[in-house]
């Protein structure tokens, strides 16, 4: 771990920024548009972001496979870096959105390249302690964040929101420089004719989400799926290897990420609205509920290391899906009767079995996975989790403002969840124990 400590803190200075860019946004946006004008287009600074930063990500993991993460990792936040200058000097809503899908563009390096440099330094008991250490860093950034949005906006200028990132993204640079990088890269031909496929599709599929006429993005969005799996199994050097997809674990274990992401992890973008406006809450305690998740996120992902070690993974994905599970069903029944602590409690065991998947779930994906092809299978459940996620939060809103109040709409919530949870449940008894690692050990 010396050895490596900047390479670390580069990590963490990676991780601080795209946390801390989220969490400011949310707080600054409004004034951004008054000042600017076009509020027509005030979706679309989030849109673009989440677009360039979601499609872009299996492409990152295929690329570090390719030329190596730390060149690429440099580059990603250099790209982000400037996405943020160009961003502080927009002098129209047009401009911001062109300059936010660069910011995009880079931020969809930042997070999985960093995660796959945890996997290629750190031995399996160690990456859960690190993995805590960055979802603490989301959740402080989740109360610091709208704090310094508001500071810059009020003392200063809503453009120091980006130009803050110009030292952040020097210090992750310089932090990284030091690295040397021990494994051999092969570089093969970039089945570009692919990527492009997969991304107008996804791109499409995630706009079915923020626009009216939801129907026609889905069609030809899953019209586009279709044909890059039949113009992949022809390629000799696919967008997405299909060694993937023959592996079970990497299969099962993405699948249940992906399944996981759709239920119970998306339903913290509510409950301080259900807070709020079912029990009449600030928006302060109402936002501190959520400290709990990060709480148990910390207890359960900080020992899943040496979890994996002594009792593999199928038992492990096995107990995260029952606590999530129970947990969400006692949110569904007694959701009205709840006080404040007695939510924070079950919300604290529900971060457990989040922390605790999650981190299992990364791990999986990396040591599942050839040496050569571990940089797009960690990239690849990253995406699935987003698109998941994505989904579920859309599906969720839909399902609140459907319902008569808000405390209907939360009830509906939570049944959809637990429904979905059931089958993750039914998934992770499909996954293998041990890797072929773990098994020689």
């Amino acid at each position: 771990m010396n050895k490596n400590k900047y390479v670390f803190w580069g990590l963490v200075i990676t991780t601080l920024i795209s946390a801390l860019d989220a969490n400011i946004m949310q707080t600054a946006s409004p004034t951004i548009v008054k000042q600017l004008g076009g509020m027509e287009l005030f979706a679309w600074i989030f849109v673009v972001y989440m677009l360039a930063s979601t499609v872009t990500v299996p492409l990152y993991g295929k690329l570090s496979d390719m030329y190596g993460r730390k060149k690429l990792l440099m580059f990603a936040v250099g790209l982000f870096t400037l996405g943020s200058i160009l961003c502080g000097m927009a002098n129209s809503m047009v401009t911001l959105i062109i300059f936010r899908g660069i910011q995009g563009l880079g931020a969809g390096g930042m997070i999985p390249l960093s995660i796959i440099i945890v996997g290629d330094l750190f031995t399996i008991e160690t990456r859960g302690k690190i993995q805590a250490v960055f979802s603490s860093i989301w959740a402080i950034s989740s109360i610091v964040g709208p704090v310094l949005g508001s500071f810059f906006v009020e003392a200063l200028s809503w453009r120091w929101i980006f130009f803050i990132n110009i030292p952040i993204g020097i210090a992750t640079v310089l932090c990284l420089i030091p690295y040397q990088e021990q494994t051999e890269f092969k570089k093969t031909h970039i089945d570009f004719k692919g990527f492009f496929l997969f991304g107008i599709s996804i791109s499409l599929l995630l706009l079915a989400t923020n626009v009216s006429n939801a129907i026609w993005y889905l069609i030809i969005g899953f019209i586009g799926l279709i044909v890059f799996v039949f113009v992949e199994k022809k390629e000799q050097h696919p967008f997405l290897p299909v060694s993937l997809f023959k592996n079970k674990g990497i299969l099962m274990s993405n699948l249940f990420m992906l399944v996981y992401c759709l239920s119970f992890f998306g339903t913290s973008n509510f409950i301080p609205l259900y807070l709020q406006e079912g029990n009449h809450m600030s928006i302060y305690k109402s936002g501190l509920i959520l400290l709990s998740i990060a709480i148990g996120w910390m207890f359960g992902s900080t020992p899943a290391g040496k979890w994996i070690i002594r009792f593999g993974y199928k038992k492990l994905f096995i107990i995260g899906s029952f606590i999530t599970a129970i947990s969400g069903l006692v949110l569904f029944l007694f959701l009205n009767e709840l006080s404040y602590l007695g939510m924070f409690l079950i919300l604290t065991v529900q971060g457990v079995s989040f922390g605790l998947l999650f981190a299992v779930g990364t791990i999986a994906s990396q040591e599942f996975a050839d040496a050569d092809i571990k940089g797009v299978s960690t990239s690849l459940q990253m995406f699935l989790r987003n698109i998941g996620t994505s989904i579920g939060v859309t599906i969720m809103g839909l399902l609140i403002n459907q319902a008569a109040n808000i405390s209907i709409g939360m009830k509906n919530v939570f049944l959809y969840a637990l429904y979905l949870s059931l089958v993750t449940v039914l998934l992770s008894f499909f996954i293998p124990a041990k890797t072929a690692a773990l098994r020689g050990n």
